[in-house]
């Protein structure tokens, strides 16, 4: 499958469908990447026999460039899709054909110079409907040699057997073919040539190399093989673990993999010229095959790969960093990882291991993680946050997102995903930082400059799954990287629940425990990260709810039974590290779980979209009292990456300022209620491009939209509830009421130095009720720091539509260096006018903008009038004393008292 710019081939095709092995026959045999070819697939006898229609998909291996026409389904934009359609046709015998002519350059819409082999499968209209498998054509410019027996570069072959060797030309050549050196078959002035050749059997690696000769140009092709090995059987180093092992003295190390029922494996690579050698047969112990390499140089890269069973390469499933056949040409062209080495396509396929000894140690900065309760997590995903996507660029905004207060960062997966732009839930090398973003080491220090500003560093981390790429999957699976196969220790043959993605692991299996339990461990240890975001918790179940996800969200003790164990394991290596689930699952689950110390995602999103566009949807979800939970481990959010966008939702149906509005509005009934919380980044400047127009898709920064007055506005209002909630400590259960239902929402914080009131209308009409405070006395306006007496602690208060404020007992910090957010300055408890006295304008607080305004003298003289815009008006022309100004719409009129100095 095409490894494009979002992961939903990968969901649709690679995962959850079925592909059917057939190879396209193409005409010419031999072709340049301009010149015009028929792609032929014969589908007789096939799961794809049934198609009426089909499409071709075709991309770029290694180059991200992909057909226009790789749309699917392929209905949904039939005038793009059309040229990708096949002609379907019948044989005499009812065989079933589907023909497409085609010009690769044409088609792709790039330059030849950018295709040296296309790939390419037959699909039906929906990835649902079926597909082949992969088939990589190369570009034959020029002269060309193809060997089409012996297929690969390695073979393992039994005593004395004869061996087809079969070999053709572009155009006429001289043809020879050795063994280990000697020439056993010549012809001239042909295009073809064949030969057998009896095994030698002497239990040493023998090379077969065909070379083709037109007179100018001499092309080679090598085929190394030897008689199918049995490894000898020695105890495995002890202390020695799965993976890479480095030695002591750095000039070694022990590759250890774990492959129940494999006969052999080699360890080909850049030290033995991806050659087979007996020399780098790996030894067995049990189901664990193992081999020291020495005298590596210290410090020094090196690429490996593991031969299995003489058919399958794999990458090690334990390594640290990952060399791509598809990934890393875009990576070194665009410079994301200096120095990187290039992917070694001439000698080998599929994912190549790096190791290096000699690694040094990184110096950490001391950080205490602050406490499970005041969490304020930023979510981001590093591929949208900046243009640069790297992890460089977040360090470079640490700075503002420690202006904002947050105290925590959960990044979205950055292990070793498929593909480049993703959102990284398609894993598929747990230990390896993914490239694109940059180095392992400006991880590190983005972690440490993080710890530096008092921001912790959680994970988003996916082990619900693991996509095709990924080695435990490609050990025992249907193809190259199709489903697992009942031999796979690791991984379900089909899935248990009904929205699983990619490969669904067996977490009972003590091979998926040892796993997990390695990956858990390793970034705690390694990138001294402070904890994790369990992507699909609900799926770590064995239980089958596959046609039921009503039973799939039922309480499952077998599934406790797993978070505990997975939780153990980690508080074991880390005590205090944080542990995310997003599970939703029956809330009596749930409880349990956050009584044994596990926090667990809670999605307010719809809950607080409604109550954002006027309705009375209550919000005592938000609260974990309110669920019946003791502990304060409910991490609630109005956005999360999964979840559309309060701006835009809100927007659909009103304008920008409302949404703002509105959105101010929701966020203080948000950051107000105890517990962790949770944002989605720019949610505090008013993020406003739709989710689900292109769901995966990359989305627009709008950094930009900090210098809009209105949106900086939004942006204070996050920073300093955000700061209260953090420093303070007045935000606490122990002080918390609140009244979250109807269209008139309050919260009281009766905390022992300060009372906190908060009120808000959520209507789009104005409502009146009335309000009791904690306390007679003199009240302050928590953001202007106005004051305003309350003699009665029941108060009759008109709100306007959307309006709300947060009164205070005492004076206290906003954390906003005096800036205004809702220009309320109260001297009486409603609507404002302020500064008063002044002496060139004032402004009026809450919603009155664009209402009509009138200013009279004493004698009620009408002096001038006009439509209230930007809440300013200009009296710069008035001379000193006492004037009334009324304000008047549809819902209500005020008139206050001003003094002009």
């Amino acid at each position: 499958m095409k490894f494009n710019l979002t992961i939903i081939c990968f969901l649709l095709s690679l995962c959850l469908f079925g592909q059917t092995s057939i190879d396209p026959q193409i005409e010419p045999e031999f072709f340049s990447a301009d010149e015009e070819i028929t792609i032929t697939y014969d589908v007789t006898a096939t799961s794809l026999q049934s198609f009426q229609e089909a499409w071709i998909w075709m991309w770029v291996p290694g180059k991200g460039i992909d057909a226009p026409s790789n749309i699917n389904p392929a209905s949904s934009n039939s005038s793009a899709t059309n040229p990708a359609k096949f002609t379907r046709s019948t044989g005499n015998s009812g065989e079933v054909y589907f023909s497409l002519t085609l010009t690769p350059t044409e088609f792709l819409n790039t330059s030849a110079e950018n295709i040296e082999s296309i790939g390419m499968l037959l699909k039906g209209n929906d990835w649902s409907d079926g597909q082949t498998t992969d088939y990589i054509a190369q570009i034959n410019d020029g002269f060309s040699l193809v060997v089409d027996n012996p297929s690969g570069n390695y073979g393992f072959y039994n005593s004395s057997e004869s061996l087809s060797i079969e070999a053709r030309t572009s155009e006429t050549a001289t043809i020879e073919i050795f063994v280990d050196g000697g020439l056993i078959e010549s012809t001239s002035n042909v295009t073809s040539l064949s030969t057998t050749h009896t095994i030698i059997d002497d239990g040493n690696v023998h090379e077969i190399k065909i070379t083709a000769t037109n007179g100018s140009e001499t092309l080679v092709k090598n085929h190394t093989y030897t008689i199918t090995p049995t490894p000898s059987s020695e105890t495995l180093p002890l202390e020695t673990r799965d993976g890479i092992n480095c030695g002591e003295d750095n000039t070694s190390v022990t590759l250890a993999l774990r492959a129940p029922n494999k006969e052999h494996v080699f360890v080909i690579g850049d030290f033995n010229d991806w050659s087979l050698s007996n020399e780098y047969l790996m030894k067995k112990d049990d189901e664990v095959f193992w081999l020291t390499l020495s005298e590596l140089t210290p410090g020094e890269e090196y690429l490996f790969q593991y031969l299995v069973d003489g058919e399958l390469k794999i990458a090690d499933p334990y390594a640290e960093k990952i060399s791509s056949q598809f990934d890393d040409a875009e990576i070194i062209s665009d410079n994301r990882y200096p120095n990187l080495k290039p992917y070694p396509g001439s000698e080998t396929s599929e994912a190549a291991s790096f190791l290096r000894t000699n690694k040094s140690d990184y110096v950490w900065e001391p950080f205490t993680r602050p406490q499970k309760e005041d969490l304020v997590i930023y979510e981001l995903l590093i591929r949208d946050f900046t243009e640069e996507r790297t992890f460089e660029a977040v360090i470079n905004r640490l700075d503002y997102l420690q202006d904002l207060g947050v105290n925590a960062i959960e990044l979205m997966p950055v292990q070793e995903f498929e593909g480049n732009l993703s959102w990284g839930y398609n894993p598929a090398f747990m230990f390896a930082v993914d490239k694109y973003y940059g180095t392992e080491l400006d991880f590190k220090t983005l972690v440490n400059e993080a710890h530096k500003r008092g921001i912790a560093i959680i994970l988003d981390i996916v082990l619900n799954h693991q996509f095709g790429r990924n080695s435990l999957v490609r050990l025992y699976n249907e193809g190259l990287y199709g489903n697992p196969t009942s031999e796979n220790p690791w991984f379900n043959t089909t899935p248990k629940h009904d929205f699983n993605v990619g490969y669904d692991m067996n977490h009972e299996s003590q091979y998926t425990k040892d796993y997990v339990d390695r990956v858990v461990t390793y970034w705690l240890e390694e990138y001294n990260i402070d904890g994790y975001r369990f992507d699909l918790s609900k799926g770590f179940t064995q239980r089958n709810s596959l046609g039921n996800v009503s039973l799939w969200g039922q309480y499952d003790a077998s599934r406790i039974a797993i978070w505990k164990r997975i939780a153990d394991v980690i508080w074991a290596e880390d005590p205090s590290a944080y542990i995310i689930l997003e599970h939703f699952a029956e809330n009596r689950e749930e409880k349990e779980l956050s009584e044994y110390g596990m926090m667990l995602w809670g999605n307010m999103n719809h809950t607080y979209i409604n109550a954002a566009k006027g309705s009375s949807a209550s919000l005592s979800q938000t609260y974990y009292v309110d669920r019946g939970w003791s502990d304060p481990h409910l991490i609630s959010y109005m956005e999360s990456h999964d979840e559309e966008r309060l701006m835009w939702e809100v927007q659909k149906s009103h304008g920008l300022n409302y949404s703002l509005e509105r959105a101010k509005l929701a966020t203080a009934f948000f950051l107000t209620v105890p517990g962790p919380k949770l944002i989605w980044q720019f949610g505090e400047f008013g993020y406003d491009e739709e989710l689900n127009n292109d769901r995966l898709g990359i989305k627009p920064t709008h950094w930009e939209y900090l210098e809009e007055v209105n949106r900086k506005k939004l942006f204070d209002l996050y920073k300093s509830i955000i700061n209260l909630k953090v420093k303070s400590g007045y935000i606490n259960e122990q002080y918390f009421h609140w009244s979250p239902s109807g269209l008139v929402k309050t919260i009281n914080i009766d905390h022992p130095e300060v009372s906190i009131y908060l009120i808000g209308n959520f209507d789009d009409e104005a409502q009146t009720s009335t309000h009791k405070f904690s306390k007679p006395g003199t009240w302050y306006d928590y953001f202007t720091g106005a004051s305003f007496e309350v003699t009665n602690p029941s108060v009759e208060v008109t709100l306007g539509a959307g309006e709300w404020h947060i009164f205070t007992s005492e004076l206290i910090e906003n954390y906003i260096e005096d800036q205004e957010i809702t220009l309320s300055s109260p001297q009486s408890l409603n609507e404002i006018i302020y500064p008063n006295p002044t002496d060139n304008e004032v402004r009026v607080s809450g919603t009155w903008n664009h209402s009509n305004y009138y200013i009279t003298d004493q004698t009620g003289r009408v002096l001038f009038s006009g439509t209230l815009k930007d809440q300013t008006i200009d009296v710069s022309n008035l001379n000193s004393g006492i004037y009334f100004l009324t304000l008047e719409n549809q819902a209500r009129k005020l008139t206050e008292t001003i003094v002009i100095r």
